[in-house]
């Protein structure tokens, strides 16, 4: 299921929701970002404009953030640095369909997310250092070296900065000279009032899940990394991140022994379990949050089939029934009107872009082409 591009790529963001906690007043216009086969796609109320074209495709079938302010549509991506000597990719968004190019010192980078906020444009994603661009003589583990890896990184208004995450000493040069070797993600922005928050983690020697507010990281994945009995490692992922008044929510899923994932969330830190059945599987992908209620979309496999899924408060709605599979990628409430956002599998092996409105499915394509439903927005 991963389509390639020669020309630009637009990059995961996450099965997430990137947009603002409006949680009131009745839903004007209705955004979905996704793709049609190999063309990227946005649905205004259910009526499809192509937005890139064919060698312009998203690469993991992940959930590209989508922002609507006004009549402008933001969406984050990358695009090859046409570079011989470094073979990269430039972090960029587009605003209504035209581009602008994210500073980048590295050469190589990813805008995964996006969000507006009092005319200033957040982005988020991650920029690769190379440890062949400098080096310095191994002294002692607490010395600076050059960084090595995907280190998170937010663009405010162009403006870049990287995030604190888990390195490690990584030793070149025959052991002489040391780097400080990174893994990072970053799966979600959100931003409220003056605090930015980013949900993301590594995927280092050992995989962490951490968010940042404001720079300063906060770890999700205290008790929850570990090796089981059977030497499996266990350990969580993010791929979602809200905030409401003083609660942060991060969605995302927990690597199990059996191999399966179990979808979870954390509230301020503390985890929380939404499903407990390690031999199925489920995933998080989306939170949302107004006032006292949250909401996470995702899936459950249930009866050997895939089914879109949210829940709220804990208590789970399921989607589809019967022999239909289908995915939940994003969620956006509105009043009192609940948008999920996926796909759903068809009889002759198509995927249908789907998005269920307070459990009603309207599907967006005929199912003759292979569709995804990535992101939502209310406008």
């Amino acid at each position: 299921m991963i389509l390639v591009s020669s020309l630009v790529l637009l990059t995961m963001a996450c099965k997430k929701n990137t947009s603002p906690n409006t949680g009131t007043g009745k839903a004007s216009n209705v955004y979905v970002l996704g793709t049609i086969d190999d063309n990227v796609v946005c649905w205004k109320n259910g009526v499809a404009r192509n937005i890139y074209s064919r060698a312009m495709i998203i690469n993991d079938l992940g959930s590209p953030s989508i922002f609507v302010s006004g009549n402008d549509v933001y969406i984050p991506g990358i695009k090859p640095n046409n570079n011989p000597t470094i073979r990269g990719s430039v972090p960029l968004y587009w605003k209504n369909e035209i581009a602008t190019v994210l500073p980048d010192s590295s050469g190589d980078a990813s805008a995964n997310s996006i969000f507006i906020s009092n005319n200033d444009v957040y982005v988020a994603g991650t920029t690769y250092y190379r440890n062949d661009t400098s080096r310095v003589p191994y002294t002692t583990p607490s010395a600076i070296y050059p960084r090595s890896g995907n280190v998170a990184t937010i663009w405010k208004n162009g403006v870049a900065a990287t995030l604190p995450g888990f390195s490690f000493i990584g030793l070149v040069g025959g052991g002489q000279y040391a780097v400080r070797g990174y893994s990072d993600y970053v799966s979600s922005l959100f931003v409220s009032g003056d605090d930015v928050y980013v949900s993301g983690g590594s995927r280092n020697i050992a995989s962490y899940a951490r968010y940042w507010k404001n720079g300063v990281p906060t770890d999700l994945s205290s008790r929850l990394t570990y090796y089981a009995v059977n030497g499996k490692a266990c350990f969580p992922a993010t791929t979602s991140i809200t905030a409401s008044g003083n609660d942060v929510y991060v969605a995302g899923y927990q690597f199990t022994s059996t191999d399966k994932t179990l979808a979870l969330y954390w509230k301020n830190g503390a985890p929380a379990y939404l499903s407990t059945d390690s031999i199925s599987g489920s995933r998080a992908h989306s939170i949302f949050a107004t006032g006292k209620d949250v909401y996470i979309a995702g899936y459950q496999n249930i009866n050997n089939y895939s089914r879109a899924i949210y829940w709220k408060n804990g208590v789970p709605v399921t989607l589809t029934t019967g022999v239909i599979s289908s995915i939940a990628n994003s969620i956006f409430v509105a009043g009192n009107d609940v948008y999920v956002a996926g796909y759903q599998w068809t009889v002759g092996g198509h995927y249908i872009a789907t998005i269920w409105k307070n459990g009603e499915v309207i599907k967006l394509t005929d199912g003759t082409s292979n569709a995804f439903a990535n992101s939502i927005y209310i406008q």
